[in-house]
């Protein structure tokens, strides 16, 4: 038995584990943690490729499992962390019940690039779009700007719906550009 196929695929496990324990996290409001996960699902996501490359094991399954992964790392647990953000807003400012819920266009948007980048021959040696773990940097760096910054901009801006709702449908436009 060839261990060394397997290793690629384990490390991709690894990610999804890490997004599922972010997403935990996220859901205790405990974004920090969720961000240091995120942060090693993604780690762990350029490795399980240069482990396959390496190891002359890349395949179909791997493609698939990869994304899997990078859905849920990337994909839901910004979206989640969103519409934690907009449904804090809903408290102080919007009367609009479906707001918090519309974070999850990052979701959607990440999964579509996601499917996009798996059939899109064009890709196979680079990206066309802000790729999904860049961009799941960036929305869980949010509030972890807002929980640290002593400035009342930054907290009047990342608490406005208006601006995270703009953040979110420009996040889900420039990930499929």
């Amino acid at each position: 038995m060839n261990i060394k196929k397997h290793i690629p695929n384990l490390i991709t496990l690894l990610n999804l584990f890490c997004g599922c324990i972010a997403l935990v996290f996220a859901a205790e409001l405990n974004f920090e943690m969720a961000f240091y996960f995120v942060c090693l699902g993604i780690f762990l996501d350029f490795f399980d490729g240069f482990f396959a490359r390496l190891f002359k094991v890349s395949s179909p399954l791997g493609l698939q499992l990869d994304s899997l992964a990078d859905m849920v790392t990337s994909g839901v647990v910004p979206g989640y962390v969103m519409f934690c953000l907009l449904e804090k807003c809903q408290d102080t400012v919007s009367p609009i019940v479906i707001l918090p819920y519309l974070g999850f266009i990052i979701t959607l948007g990440s999964c579509y690039r996601l499917a996009n980048f798996n059939i899109d021959t064009r890709q196979t040696d680079s990206f066309i779009g802000l790729p999904t773990p860049a961009n799941a940097l960036f929305i869980l760096s949010l509030p972890l700007v807002l929980k640290y910054s002593d400035s009342l901009f930054v907290f009047e801006i990342l608490t406005n719906h208006w601006v995270l709702l703009a953040i979110t449908l420009f996040s889900a436009y420039i990930l499929n550009v």
